[in-house]
């Protein structure tokens, strides 16, 4: 596919490239040096040797062949460039560059010829007005935030695209903070040429990614949008975070990017119906990529509960609920069962209390007990790991046995502070078992299981 070149580039241009402290030119050049394996080439008519690699006039006097040219100069100067990175033969550009649709009408003419001069080369552009691209298995970092304030995650199967940039770098910061491996990341900003219908295109094919994350604010081509996202999601999870749902919010869109937000109801409607993941704010966005990146989805939308704390079960009850989940009456064989290994206070109704001194033998034997119930298809275990009876680390072990042998999906709660923390991270890193802060993390993590276990039945009936 034509956007391979840009995210499987083996030698790139930066254009701007500067050692000026504070400039965009330094920071994209010492990200590239920092992980990128390929050839790199500074380009700026200012200086003979960035970072001490030689330092070129122009595109056009690299001797080597260039597969991406990163752009971060003024506005202004950016289609010469462009033509000159056409007649090169280079085939795939990101534009960081701003002062383009934007700022109006003076920008969107300037954008137009932008757009004229790409298609004319064949160049593949990303932007303008973007913050770039990260491609974590390469080491392609086009980021131009300094490495010292911009966290950057570890190679893993989520990527996310964002229309806005400093949306999307708070969000790099976030995956990467909760531990999490990223794909790819795509800054795409005004969307001049490559928009989130080629990205989603591009993602469903790529075997790096296993779920494809989205910030949209308004979307060009509709049709060919949805034709995408129903595509992609019979294939893998497309989780969407879409902006502009009031009044306000749609004129705010316009003036960020000069996107047209549309009815965000409409929008709403039409992508279920293509089988997105609809979450409203950029928690639920990391809660839900973490879920369908770490467990299979769900068979259906009844829950088992099992937690150490009467409390923590009714509020992850009503958090369920309320997102229309249901937490059935456990078999009769399944309560049997638990009776038999439980205390006699212990509850054996769901939620599964089995008390505040339960050790990690006791959270053992009763997932295992739940799990085995027909009647339940995605499982909750609560932790309270401040209990003094409950082991973590033997809980974590139990928990690994557990998730190897079983195909439906658990979830945990562990609510506290640096302890709790500490184990939390431990036990996802080595289980694959997503780990949770609150009932209401948790409660959206368990939703979109399911939600997406329903698009998966429905497109592998329609393959029937």
């Amino acid at each position: 596919m034509a956007l391979k070149r840009i995210f499987e580039a083996r030698s790139v241009a930066v254009v701007g490239a500067s050692e000026k402290k504070g400039s965009i030119g330094r920071a994209v050049m010492e990200n590239l040096l920092s992980s990128f394996k390929g050839s790199i080439y500074p380009v700026n008519i200012k200086y003979d040797r960035v970072f001490g690699l030689k330092c070129y006039k122009s595109v056009k006097k690299i001797p080597g062949e260039v597969d991406l040219a990163v752009i971060a100069i003024p506005a202004k100067a950016v289609l010469k460039v462009l033509k000159e990175c056409g007649e090169k033969g280079v085939r795939g550009a990101i534009v960081i560059s701003a002062g383009f649709r934007e700022t109006g009408e003076e920008g969107a003419a300037l954008e137009k010829k932008l757009t004229d001069i790409a298609k004319k080369y064949g160049v593949k552009v990303i932007g303008p007005n973007c913050l770039g691209v990260y491609s974590a298995h390469t080491g392609l970092d086009t980021i131009f935030n300094p490495s010292d304030r911009q966290a950057k995650p570890k190679p893993g199967t989520i990527a996310f695209i964002s229309q806005s940039g400093a949306l999307g770098a708070a969000l790099l910061d976030w995956i990467a903070a909760a531990n999490l491996g990223m794909s790819h990341f795509v800054s795409y900003g005004n969307a001049a040429d490559v928009d989130e219908t080629e990205l989603i295109e591009f993602l469903s094919e790529d075997p790096r990614t296993k779920v494809i994350a989205c910030y949209i604010e308004g979307v060009r081509r509709g049709r060919d949008f949805l034709k995408a996202v129903r595509k992609a999601s019979s294939r893998k999870p497309v989780i969407i975070l879409k902006a502009g749902k009031t009044t306000k919010g749609a004129r705010a869109v316009a003036s960020h990017t000069g996107s047209m937000a549309g009815s965000y109801k409409v929008y709403e409607g039409a992508l279920k119906q293509s089988g997105a993941i609809i979450v409203e704010d950029l928690g639920e966005l990391v809660s839900a990529s973490k879920a369908l990146a770490l467990q299979p989805p769900a068979k259906s939308p009844r829950i088992g509960i099992v937690t150490n704390g009467g409390g923590a079960g009714v509020l992850m009850t009503d958090e369920l609920i309320s997102r229309g989940l249901e937490i059935p009456r456990l078999s009769q064989d399944t309560i049997k069962q638990l009776e038999k290994i439980l205390p006699p206070t212990a509850s054996t109704e769901n939620p599964v209390d089995i008390l505040g001194d339960a050790p990690a033998e006791r959270y053992r034997d009763a997932i295992k007990v739940v799990l085995q119930d027909p009647l339940i298809d995605v499982l909750v275990v609560i932790t309270l790991m401040q209990s003094p009876a409950l082991d973590p680390v033997r809980l974590k072990d139990y928990l690994k046995e557990i998730s190897r042998s079983k195909a439906k999906p658990i979830v945990m709660v562990a609510p506290g502070g640096v302890y709790t923390e500490k184990h939390s991270k431990e036990i996802e890193a080595e289980t694959g078992i997503p780990v949770y802060k609150s009932p209401e993390e948790a409660a959206t993590a368990v939703k979109a299981l399911v939600d997406y276990g329903i698009v998966r039945s429905q497109a592998l009936n329609t393959l029937v």
